[in-house]
């Protein structure tokens, strides 16, 4: 059989490409940097090739080292996604999980989602991260975290999705704003009168979308940093702004002299579950999403009243 390289081997050259340092690598796989040089240098004698040019203290990857690199992180996922497969089918739903979490959901379910899944996957670590949709995709794919929860729709193309939910929007106001009472074209609404959050987030192009609000002259140019100060906007009577219902149900509007009106029915943004189309953990996955689809579901149930 021919020499092959060894996961070691791959895992240290990725190590010193991730901190471009052989000192900071060595430090980072807790092995000595002559033990990490000369595992390297026998890795390029393996492929008959330089992947590094080193000159003084700096080093520079050659162009086939990158591509070596690309590939070994290939084969490192792959290789944890057999380990995965083999622990996730002798004890399903067990060990440590983290799921990322966007921070217009993280803010209403977080903590009782947590809770829910210490009752009903008791051999389940659950660490939850909160972040923007960009940044947990990224992570996602670098194997940082290993679910998403995001609302939809998003460019996700590259992830397996599965919706858990729709969370439908209403149109949100002080009591004593005027609004007639039978506006269904938000188009329609005053001048600068919609406040919404920055266009970071995005719940902001959802509830434009869900709600067909495409006239300009309706957004107030503020862009809200939290759903906090958005509202504030609102409750002084300055306009009115859009919210899901999972933020009601949690009680977002309690003590506030505000309502909420019902919009069309097909003002939604879907809340889903993403991960990484190679893990070995999909049976993992799929159990954990059928559970907690019921779960927010009830988050975002909308009230009969």
């Amino acid at each position: 059989m021919n020499n092959l390289p060894s996961i070691k081997q791959l895992q240290y050259l990725i190590a010193v490409h991730q901190h471009q340092h052989f000192g900071r690598a060595a430090e980072a796989c807790f092995i000595g940097q002559s033990t990490l040089s000369s595992a390297i240098q026998t890795l390029e004698e393996t492929l008959g090739c330089q992947l590094i040019e080193r000159e003084n203290r700096s080093l520079m990857f050659t162009d086939i080292g990158e591509e070596v690199v690309t590939r070994a992180k290939k084969i490192i996922a792959d290789t944890m996604s057999v380990k995965e497969l083999t622990k996730s089918y002798k004890h399903p739903l067990s060990g440590k999980l983290t799921l990322g979490v966007i921070p217009t959901v993280a803010s209403f379910i977080a903590a009782p989602l947590y809770q829910f899944c210490k009752q009903h996957f008791e051999q389940l670590q659950l660490v939850l991260v909160e972040d923007t949709s960009d940044r947990l995709l990224d992570k996602l794919e670098h194997g940082h975290i290993d679910m998403a929860m995001l609302a939809l729709p998003y460019r996700t193309e590259r992830f397996h999705t599965q919706v858990l939910a729709k969370d439908h929007f209403s149109l949100v106001h002080h009591k004593d704003y005027h609004i007639a009472d039978n506006v269904t074209d938000f188009n329609l609404l005053p001048e600068q009168s919609v406040f919404l959050l920055e266009r970071e987030h995005c719940m902001t192009g959802h509830a434009l979308s869900a709600c067909h609000l495409n006239r300009s002259d309706c957004i107030n140019p503020f862009e809200a940093a939290n759903l906090h100060t958005l509202l504030s906007m609102v409750e002084y009577q300055n306009g009115v702004t859009f919210l899901p219902q999972m933020a009601i149900n949690a009680g977002i509007l309690n003590g506030k002299p505000m309502v909420a009106r019902d919009t069309l029915g097909d003002a939604y943004r879907e809340i889903g579950l993403l991960w990484r189309k190679t893990t070995g953990r999909i049976r993992d996955f799929r159990l954990f999403s059928e559970q907690v689809s019921e779960f927010v579901n009830v988050q975002c149930v909308q009230s009969k009243s």
